[in-house]
């Protein structure tokens, strides 16, 4: 029997994406427990000790939010760290999402992106969430990096992984047994390193934008999103997604710098 949304627990496992993704998340699923853990500049490969740490029998569905920090040509370190994620996992809901970054050393992201949607396409039980598609085609959701989300950004971030888990895990997941071991994870994020006020965007409210253009576009590859029902919940996780950037915390760091 598939957990309702008001026993459903989520872990997450992410870096500084994560960060600012989380209040949004919570935001759009208040009826889910949330734990998460976040910290900026965290590789891929740090992902599978820690969920083998963090993982509990509570957790139904597991956000593996990782792979921007392991470089635009480490196809297979992520590779692996997707595949040990998800041996962890079970037969829990896993969700992942593409990258979205400028090349580095002229090499672009689309090798990653091609294989993290070859995983997901061909592993059970788990749940892509496009974010470089959905960036690309939404004007003003990144910061000047090409890495980082705007608040409105981080908002429609967090709605995506909130359709993710509540329509292709908590509609179609399973559980499993946890891996020996594991410990409830904490709902409190480590500190990411901070990130800097963004830019108040110019544009109409991306919202508006957003919510059409990206469920047409994902509704082709089979998996509607249906956005346009989920207004309150986009506005709501835009206001904490905005509250929590506009904290002062110094610079954000750029991923994959090295």
């Amino acid at each position: 029997m598939l957990p309702s949304a008001a026993s459903a627990a989520v872990l997450v496992v992410g870096d500084s994406l994560g960060v600012g993704t989380e209040g949004a998340l919570r935001a759009a699923l208040p009826d889910v427990q949330i734990d998460a853990d976040n910290l900026g500049g965290r590789p891929s490969a740090a992902g599978p000790p820690l969920l083998a740490e963090l993982l509990g029998p509570e957790h139904d569905t597991v956000v593996f939010d990782l792979g921007t920090n392991d470089g635009n040509a480490s196809v297979a370190l992520t590779a692996a760290s997707l595949s040990a994620a998800r041996e962890l996992t079970g037969n829990r809901c896993l969700v992942v999402a593409t990258l979205n970054r400028p090349p580095l050393a002229g090499i672009p992201i689309d090798g990653q992106n091609a294989m993290i949607r070859r995983f997901a396409a061909s592993t059970p039980n788990v749940a892509l969430v496009d974010w470089n598609d959905a960036a690309l085609a939404t004007p003003g959701a990144l910061r000047d990096d090409g890495v980082h989300a705007t608040a409105p950004g981080y908002a429609l971030r967090g709605a995506l992984f909130a359709d993710a888990i509540r329509g292709g895990c908590l509609g179609g997941g399973g559980s499993a047994a946890p891996p020996t071991g594991g410990r409830a994870a904490s709902s409190t994020s480590r500190p990411a390193g901070g990130r800097s006020r963004p830019r108040r965007p110019t544009t109409p409210p991306l919202e508006d934008r957003a919510a059409a253009a990206i469920a047409d576009r994902l509704s082709t590859d089979g998996g509607p999103l249906d956005l346009a029902g989920h207004g309150a919940d986009i506005f709501a996780a835009a206001a904490a997604s905005l509250r929590d950037i506009l904290t002062p915390r110094g610079a954000e760091p750029v991923l994959g710098a090295e």
